[in-house]
């Protein structure tokens, strides 16, 4: 399985961002060896005074998870880069937590969860 994380951000904060985005990308090597999905997509948002209802898509051409997540910018903007990596992890985690698709029985998005939190207690 594929990896992604982009977003929309502050550019104050884009080199922190990219970072933590590189952090967690490493961590989540540990998703490669799965086949059931192709790509987990995450779109993160991050701008000072936004707000949205996040939206979590489900692709079955290209077998693709796109989830969305909304960060705290200031918190995001006051963090050092290791909480800033906490911060961008544990979003990602919840959001994938949360996912429920009919199309996608949940024992696949709970062996992804387990994965992750297993890379991450490393």
């Amino acid at each position: 399985m594929k990896v992604f994380i982009g977003g929309e951000l502050e550019h104050s904060i884009s080199d922190k961002f990219r970072k933590a985005r590189n952090s967690v990308i490493e961590y989540m090597d540990c998703l490669c060896d799965i086949s059931y999905i192709n790509e987990l997509s995450f779109y993160v948002f991050c701008l000072k005074g936004f707000t949205t209802n996040p939206l979590s898509r489900y692709s079955k051409k290209r077998n693709r998870i796109e989830l969305e997540i909304l960060l705290p910018f200031d918190k995001f903007e006051t963090a050092n880069d290791s909480q800033c990596v906490e911060i961008l992890k544990q979003s990602i985690l919840d959001a994938i937590e949360n996912y429920k698709n009919k199309n996608i029985p949940q024992q696949y998005i709970d062996v992804i969860v387990e994965k992750m939190k297993a890379s991450i207690n490393e």
